[in-house]
This record gives structure tokens, C-alpha cells and sequence, in this order.
């Protein structure tokens, strides 16, 4: 089954294509340059690499975030559009899941981190089974802190954010704590390589309404934010 997966809502944009198991291409570029002429572009060369036209593509993966709100908005834009064109299914990957994915193999708790802004984060947690991963609760918005609050078992730290805040979370946690790699941009084929198992079950997205997922503080979250600003004024 040939799947194109692309993400624009990380550091990097990516594209990637794969039958079944098979890498056929992959490409990044910065993103700095996310319009929809480029990202066309750029998945219109990726094909080519690949051997295949987007008439071979029997399902489209695409990012939703976590991350640049803007550059997750412009790639579902495209996805939905070529999923229209093609009338092919089209399945939303989140940043956790692509993050999580590189460490599937582990049998410990996986947590993977997306920056947030005002020293927040965004994070999941995953719980590694049968080489794929399950979601355990809901998703979190807030301070480092207050995430390792939550830690009660050994949890291994995906992401970029995981290694800038590494110290809080090993003061924190002690020994409950690991790290695992630093990107926080994975290829397109890792989305592509997701959504496979949901494309051969049938488990895909609503073309229409999809949409980037988009999360935000708790109202308890704000206020303790707003409280302990008041605070230190």
C-alpha cells in the first residue's frame, strides 16, 4: 500500500513516501518556507523520486500538531485538497504520535514534548504494545513542573523540549526519568508509516472535517499561571 505522509506544523517540514514496509523517498526543508506553493512543490518532486504519481497513492497521512499552528493549518489545507482530487482516505497524525514512534520498541512509559510557549509544553503519555502505541489520558498544556507532577512511573522524554528542560525533570523525577533523542522533526515516512495500520483497517479521517489539533491551558492551568505572575509583581 503506497502512502504519502508530509508534515508542516514542525521545525522541519517533511515529506516522505512508502509502500507497505519500503521506503520509496523522503525529503526536509526549513520551515521557514511553508507556503502551499512549496509544500505542492515538494510533494510533487517526492513522487517523482518515488517512481509513482499521486494517481499510484492509495492513502495520504498529514501532521495536525501540536507546533507551528500556521504550518499545521496549511498542510491539512493541502491534504484535504488532494484528498478531494484523488478521492483517496486521508489519515491526521499528531506530533506525539510521530515523536513517540521512534521509541514504539521500548517497554517503558513514553512522554513525547512539543514546545508550547511561555515556558509551557505540550505532552502525552504512550504506553508501548505490539510495536504500536496507545494514548494514556488526556493531553497536557503547562509548565515542566507540573508534568513531572504526573510521573509516577519510569517515563522516557521525547523531543527537543525534553533536553532543554532535562535538568527540572531529573531534579524532579531522579531516576523515573530518561531521555531519549533530541529531534523533534520525524521524517515523513515515520506519518506515513503510522497511518498504515489505519488505512488497512479502515480507520481514517473525515476529509471535511478535519482539522490541526489544536490545545490550550486548563482554566485551572490559567489562573494558577495568572496567580503566580501576580506573585512575583
Amino acid at each position: 500500500m503506497r502512502i504519502l505522509g508530509f508534515d508542516t506544523a514542525a521545525p522541519t517540514n517533511t515529506i516522505g513516501l512508502v509502500d507497505d514496509d519500503r521506503l520509496l523517498a523522503d525529503y526536509a526543508w526549513e520551515a521557514r518556507d511553508n507556503s502551499l506553493q512549496r509544500i505542492v512543490l515538494n510533494i510533487d518532486m517526492v513522487l517523482k523520486r518515488g517512481g509513482v504519481t499521486l494517481e499510484d497513492v492509495d492513502g495520504l497521512a498529514v501532521g495536525i500538531g501540536p507546533g507551528s499552528w500556521t504550518g499545521a493549518k496549511v498542510g491539512v489545507t493541502v491534504a484535504k485538497t488532494l484528498a478531494y482530487v484523488t478521492t483517496n482516505p486521508l489519515c491526521g497524525v499528531t506530533s506525539f504520535e510521530a515523536l513517540a514512534y521512534q521509541s514504539r520498541s521500548m517497554s517503558i512509559q513514553l512522554c513525547p514534548l512539543v514546545h508550547a510557549g511561555r515556558e509551557n509544553v505540550y505532552a502525552a503519555f504512550y504506553r508501548p504494545r505490539a510495536n504500536t502505541l496507545v494514548r494514556k489520558g488526556e493531553y497536557y498544556v503547562g509548565d515542566i513542573k507540573g508534568l513531572a507532577a504526573a510521573v509516577k512511573e519510569p517515563t522516557l522524554f521525547l523531543g527537543k523540549p525534553a533536553h532543554l528542560y532535562r535538568q527540572t525533570l531529573a531534579r524532579e523525577l531522579g531516576p523515573l526519568a530518561g531521555f531519549g533523542s533530541p529531534s523533534d522533526s520525524p521524517s515523513g515516512c515515520v506519518l506515513a508509516w503510522i497511518a498504515l495500520p489505519r488505512f488497512q483497517k479502515g480507520n481514517t479521517d473525515d476529509a471535511l472535517s478535519l482539522a490541526p489539533l489544536y490545545l490550550k491551558e486548563s482554566l485551572a492551568q490559567a489562573l494558577l499561571l495568572k496567580r503566580q505572575q501576580e506573585a512575583k509583581s
